[in-house]
Parts: C-alpha cells; sequence; structure tokens
C-alpha cells in the first residue's frame, strides 16, 4: 500500500470516531513541533489543526450531558399553564376604588393600572424534567473526564480515537470520577447562588467591593483547580485528596500559564455572549457546538505543562 505524501492533509473521515485506542501506537509524527514548545502562536496552530476532533468532542460532551435538555423542556412553557394576571400592584385596589365610586380620575388611573401581562404556570411536568436535570450531577464528572483525556491526548502530541478514548478513560476512572463529579456539582451551585446572593444583595462602599471581589477570586480560583483535578484523574493514580491539594498548589505555582488560560477563556465566553446579543441563531448554537470543549482544549494546552514541569519531570 502506498504511502500519503508528506504534507498532504489528512482528510475528515466519519469511521475515525469510532476506531479504538491501540496501546501500542506512538505520538503522533506532526505534532512534536507543537506539543514541545506550547506557547501562544502554537496554541492557535494546534486549535486550527484540531478543530474537527474539538467540535465532536463537543457534540460528545453536550450529548453525555443529556440532563440539559429536560432543563431546556422545563423553561421551554411547552408543558406549562399559561394565563394573565394585572401588570400593575394597585390594580386590585384601584378596582375597589371603582367598584364604589367611579370618577373621571379613578377611571383613567384604571386604564393605566388595569394593564395585563402573561403569566407562566408550572405544571407537574415541568418539576419532572427540573428533577430530572438533577442527573448532571452523575453525568458531569464521567463526561468531563472522558473529553479531559481526549484533549490531554491531543495536547500530548499522541493519536486520538474519539470514541474509544472516551469511554477508555470513563471505564478507567469511573469511581474518581463518579465522586468528583458529585463534589464538582455541589461547588459549581454553591459559586453560582453566591454570586447570585451578592449580585441581588449588593453591599454598598468597602464591605461590598471586598465580598464581590473574594467570590470572583474563589469562582476563578475554583474553575483553574478543576482543570488540574480531571487532568490528574486521566494522568496519575493518586487519591482524590491528594489530586485536590496538588490542584490548589498548581493553581499558585503556575500561576503565568493559568491567567492566559483565564484571560483566554474570558474571552471566549464574551464573545459568545456578544454572539447572543448581536446575532442570537450564531449564539445558541456556539455552546453545543464549540465553547465547551473549546474551553476544554485551551485548559489542558495551559494546565498540562504545568503538570509536566511540576509532578512529572521534578
Amino acid at each position: 500500500m502506498s504511502k500519503k505524501p508528506d504534507g498532504e492533509k489528512k482528510k475528515f473521515n466519519l469511521f475515525d470516531v469510532f476506531k479504538r485506542r491501540d496501546p501500542d501506537t506512538g505520538p503522533s509524527s506532526d505534532e512534536p513541533l507543537i506539543t514541545d514548545n506550547p506557547n501562544f502562536v502554537n496554541f492557535f496552530k494546534l486549535y486550527v489543526r484540531k478543530l474537527n476532533n474539538i467540535l465532536i468532542v463537543n457534540i460528545m460532551f453536550v450529548v453525555a450531558n443529556f440532563p440539559i435538555f429536560f432543563f431546556l423542556l422545563g423553561i421551554s412553557g411547552w408543558f406549562s399553564g399559561h394565563t394573565t394576571a394585572p401588570a400593575y400592584n394597585l390594580f386590585s385596589n384601584l378596582s375597589l376604588i371603582v367598584e364604589s365610586k367611579l370618577s373621571p380620575a379613578s377611571a383613567a388611573l384604571y386604564g393605566t393600572y388595569s394593564l395585563q401581562r402573561q403569566v407562566t404556570v408550572l405544571s407537574t411536568a415541568d418539576y419532572v424534567m427540573f428533577a430530572l436535570t438533577l442527573l448532571l450531577i452523575f453525568t458531569i464528572g464521567i463526561s468531563t473526564t472522558g473529553i479531559t483525556y481526549i484533549h490531554r491526548n491531543i495536547v500530548r502530541g499522541e493519536p486520538v480515537f474519539l470514541l474509544g478514548d472516551f469511554f477508555h478513560a470513563i471505564k478507567r476512572n469511573l469511581r474518581q470520577a463518579l465522586i468528583f463529579g458529585v463534589i464538582d456539582s455541589a461547588i459549581i451551585a454553591l459559586l453560582a447562588y453566591d454570586l447570585a446572593f451578592f449580585r441581588v444583595n449588593s453591599f454598598s462602599g468597602f464591605t461590598g467591593v471586598v465580598v464581590s471581589v473574594a467570590v470572583i477570586f474563589l469562582i476563578i480560583l475554583y474553575f483553574m483547580m478543576r482543570t488540574y483535578v480531571y487532568t490528574m484523574i486521566v494522568t496519575f493514580d493518586l487519591p482524590l485528596f491528594k489530586l485536590i491539594k496538588n490542584a490548589l498548589i498548581l493553581s499558585f505555582v503556575g500561576i503565568k500559564r493559568n491567567a492566559a488560560c483565564i484571560l483566554g477563556a474570558a474571552l471566549m465566553i464574551g464573545f459568545t455572549y456578544a454572539m447572543l446579543i448581536v446575532y442570537f441563531p450564531l449564539g445558541i448554537i456556539l455552546p453545543f457546538t464549540l465553547l465547551p470543549s473549546s474551553l476544554a482544549f485551551l485548559g489542558e494546552y495551559c494546565v498540562f505543562p504545568n503538570i509536566m514541569k511540576y509532578m512529572v519531570k521534578e
């Protein structure tokens, strides 16, 4: 069989998605230049080169976290009841005044404050959909472990076998992935609640600034830590407590690459949010086709060299 000419770009083949990992397969010959020097420019080179894989991995991640579709059905209003109610709280008082004594002034006020608004009443089916959404507690850990393994192999310059790698990583790390997935979900929910609480109950002055900065710092720190934890889950055989402790340490000692990761993630999320405002159809598609996998790939590109530097080479 003739060899593929040098420099010819490999075409996408759908069946490559279903290939199984061969443990004897070595590094890909076209990757060492990228992975040996993981700098700013090489990130974009590798990202563009592996964009097909990143897109497919994103779809795999969304499908693996299928409970999110129950949430979307719950908020869609398809199963809800719809009625109308007065838009202003003064309507009930004005209606009593008009009934007791009608005058030009009360009639004018009644006409203004009797405007109606649409009200959605949640049904039993909606509550069932929201309850099924809680299955994310169990899917988020195993799905993130699977895509982390794929992105780690891309960054290492190894061949990628998508579904084969995805299920291989989950099978090999199922226990830790499930346990940390539950912890991960609880911490994310707590941080989201804190952020919402302090936005609604905003504090003024110096106290408000300190509280806001503290919450934002904790969110950034944790999302950096979780990237390290999932990477170490698929790389080392360590107890979960040590993984979390190492992740906390690496979040500080690897500050240079971590800061670049945070900035890049902020730009990706900001771009998606801008698209939601400028062109909603494109903005709503990005989270289901590109954003989560791109964020995971960026995180892996930033954290894996730190892991190699501080946990492997030293």
